[in-house]
């Protein structure tokens, strides 16, 4: 294999994107790179590029992908999008996820559960929304189902403070519905949603009638 190509990454300065043939190979440190002496027009051999993989790029991707989780949480599928936009040889990737399973600095599950619990005690959206959110992460529908099993959703107390501020004392059928198709789009089941509002339209009447 023949380097075609080496150009600075835009988006990470002390990195280079090294082509091999005429096609993206892998990103590497501008360090890296001139340690290893890979200049345009040298020939890399199979037996190179492994032992390259195994001294830089696949520890540089575990020194990367730690830093990522020392600053918070990650999915794995974040974690490997993240390699990815950096440029990281898909070798070097898929032997950081195996290292940050095998040691647990990614843990799918563990951060379903986290996240639930957080999303829970906020209370600003229901089972739906949060399941919806845990998937667009990049965890996998069945275990972000699981994980919200486990956890109790007492959407109408969640619900009934969102409903008081978004009403503002109007319980006129116009604003009841409005404020409805807003706590449904969080997520909120509809039926704690009008539990909720016979409960305040129930404490409104009690009000007006004492």
């Amino acid at each position: 294999m023949i380097v075609t190509k080496i150009e600075p990454q835009k988006r990470h300065k002390n990195r280079s994107s090294v082509y091999l043939d005429g096609s993206f190979a892998f990103g590497i440190s501008n360090f890296d790179l001139y340690k290893f002496r890979i200049t345009e027009g040298a020939e890399l051999t199979e037996e190179a590029l492994s032992q390259l993989r195994q001294a830089a790029l696949c520890q540089d991707a575990r020194q990367y992908a730690l830093r990522l989780l020392d600053a918070r949480a990650y999915t794995e599928k974040a974690i490997i999008k993240k390699l990815t936009e950096r440029g990281t040889d898909p070798i070097a990737i898929s032997d950081t996820i195996s290292f940050l399973k095998e040691y647990q600095y990614i843990d799918d599950a563990a951060y379903a559960s986290r996240y639930i619990q957080a999303a829970v005690r906020n209370g600003k959206s229901g089972k739906r929304k949060i399941i919806y959110d845990l998937i667009a992460k990049g965890i996998s529908k069945e275990l972000a189902e699981q994980a919200a099993s486990e956890v109790s959703f007492e959407e109408e107390e969640s619900v009934i403070p969102i409903l008081e501020k978004k009403l503002k004392g109007d319980y006129s059928f116009p604003s009841k519905m409005k404020a409805k198709r807003y706590l449904l789009s969080r997520g909120f089941a509809a039926e704690a949603v009008d539990r909720a509002l016979m409960q305040l339209t129930a404490d409104e009447e009690e009000w007006f009638d004492a």
